[in-house]
């Protein structure tokens, strides 16, 4: 379908088709398909060499505008970073050419989810650098979506948008390639899962960054005068330089109330350094702690304490809860052991501090809507300043916390989930990943001997 457009304009088309899948709603799946159209347009490029580097510009185009709050955090060195997000759009860009190439345009349809799939996953949740924003599947409105979409999860859900990309950009049967384009996207829209229901409980969350204990108790008072029926308070990750403090307990116990709060679980290692874990701690209405859950996904550059030994829900008066720190709600590796110990809903302590701009704190809160509809369970994200969610068990917000929003209180009746699931994508997503390992190494090698194939003719043509 893209014969004739050249490189300099599909890649900046296929990342404008991306940015406008995030802010036009409902319209999200067929941009979003036509975003990964435009990057299997590239394959028609006259080389692969040609194709990875406009997929590279393409997803630099895509990266760089929103993760442009990176340079106040690192300087400079945040170049490489968008760097090494934008390899992975590239070496798909790059391998699906060699596979259209060499095998034609069937084969490459086919290879284009599963390449995807892959190395979006690895990118995502597999190397050092994990990063799972920006993929296919977070650029649609998870509230907003269906039954399919609640199944195949966001990883399933963006390799079915690239295979219909795919086919609209590479297939021969232009009525087919339409069809593929128009129909496979609004197959995400209709229907919900059924999702069962129980108890419900107010939560009430305070969005505090900085403050010092008085200040909270001081809130925590006014949140429980505007909501007395609140059954459990939350406030932030690190809301607490070390445990929760004894005055903040007391508050608990005389008020006979539940409350979680983050704060610095501080240990000493076989090495005997002093470190710590970044912890979610739970005070019962006896000012005692009952749980406590670690960060399961330390920020990567960051001093964010040491990675969780487990994820374990809390078992909690009203059921099961689960309960993961600010980036781990990124990540299906953490948040899929506790939907398998069926959590009846899952909280989220976060700290974004208010100097990274009102789009970081965008972007972060629309993951919350991601797991509330793959799981089936209410997700309650609560933000140091902003923007914090409560969301039910499809992902459509119950309450909502401004940017930055310092004090403001996130009140809603929650309806606990009786019934989580965790999507069909999972294990097919990390099979993908040596699928589409084995892939790009046979691209490598069939192109590297193209190349001496090449020189070695161009030499034979010389001396002859």
């Amino acid at each position: 379908m893209f014969p004739r457009i050249p490189l300099y304009v599909l890649a900046p088309a296929a990342a404008l088709a991306y940015h406008a899948a995030l802010w036009l709603g409902p319209a999200a799946p067929w941009l979003t398909a036509l975003s990964a159209a435009l990057l299997c347009g590239m394959t028609r490029a006259k080389t692969a060499r040609r194709a990875f580097y406009a997929g590279l510009a393409a997803a630099l185009m895509i990266f760089v505008p929103h993760m442009w709050f990176l340079l106040g955090i690192f300087g400079l060195i945040c170049a490489p970073l968008w760097y090494c997000l934008a390899i992975w759009p590239a070496m798909f860009c790059g391998s699906l050419h060699v596979i259209h190439r060499k095998l034609g345009a069937p084969a490459a349809i086919a290879a284009a989810p599963v390449l995807w799939m892959g190395l979006e996953y690895y990118r995502a949740e597999g190397w050092n650098l994990r990063f799972a924003w920006l993929t296919n599947g977070y650029a649609l409105p998870a509230g907003d979506m269906g039954w399919l979409f609640q199944s195949l999860g966001v990883y399933g859900s963006g390799a079915l948008l690239v295979l219909a990309g795919a086919a609209f950009a590479l297939s021969k049967n232009k009525l087919a390639a339409a069809a593929a384009g128009l129909l496979v996207p609004a197959a995400l829209l209709p229907g919900q899962r059924a999702v069962t229901s129980g108890e419900s409980i107010r939560v009430t969350g305070l969005q505090y960054e900085d403050a010092l204990s008085g200040d909270i108790l001081k809130g925590l008072d006014a949140a429980l005068a505007a909501h007395p029926d609140t059954r459990l308070f939350v406030l932030p990750e690190y809301s607490f330089g070390a445990t929760v403090p004894r005055a903040v307990t007391e508050w608990c116990a005389k008020n006979a109330t539940w409350l979680i709060a983050g704060g610095r679980d501080h240990i000493k290692n076989p090495g005997k350094l002093t470190t710590y874990y970044n912890t979610a701690w739970v005070i019962n209405p006896r000012g005692e702690i009952a749980h406590r859950q670690a960060k399961g996904m330390p920020i990567q550059f960051f001093d964010d304490g040491m990675p969780a030994p487990r994820q374990q829900v809390w078992e909690s008066p009203w059921g099961k809860l689960g309960i993961c720190i600010c980036y781990d709600q990124n990540y299906s590796i953490v948040t899929d052991p506790l939907a398998a110990q069926d959590m009846r809903a899952l909280i989220i302590p976060t700290m974004d501090l208010v100097d990274w701009g009102a789009h970081q704190h965008w972007l972060s809160a629309r993951l919350g809507a991601t797991r509330a509809a793959e799981y089936g369970v209410p997700v309650l994200r609560l933000a140091s300043s902003g923007i914090s969610l409560f969301l039910d068990a499809r992902g459509r917000p119950l309450a909502t916390g401004s940017f930055p929003g310092e004090g403001e209180i996130v009140s809603a009746v929650i309806p606990l989930s009786d019934a989580p699931r965790i999507p069909w994508d999972r294990w097919p997503a990390k099979v993908s990943v040596f699928a589409a390992g084995g892939m790009v190494v046979w691209c490598i090698v069939v192109s590297f001997l193209e190349e001496r194939r090449r020189k070695r003719a161009a030499k034979a043509l010389i001396n002859s």
